[in-house]
């Protein structure tokens, strides 16, 4: 079973996060990567975002480091 999660730093200061799952697979979803590669008109008549920024997101998945 899946479950969405994320994680917001509402600090001032760097954030270190450490997330382990037991599990033989690792799987991910980007929200931004998938806004990106669903139709916009999609996505703006659901969600209510503006065309700009849904044009200004990347395709690719940006892993967070």
């Amino acid at each position: 079973m899946s479950m969405s999660h994320f994680v917001e730093n509402i600090g001032d200061e760097p954030l270190r996060f450490l997330e382990l799952f037991k599990s033989p697979r690792y799987m991910d979803v980007s929200l931004a990567q998938w806004m990106a590669l669903t139709p916009h008109e999609l996505v703006q008549a659901h969600l209510k975002i503006d065309r700009g920024i849904l044009d200004g997101l990347r395709k690719a998945k940006q892993p967070v480091v």
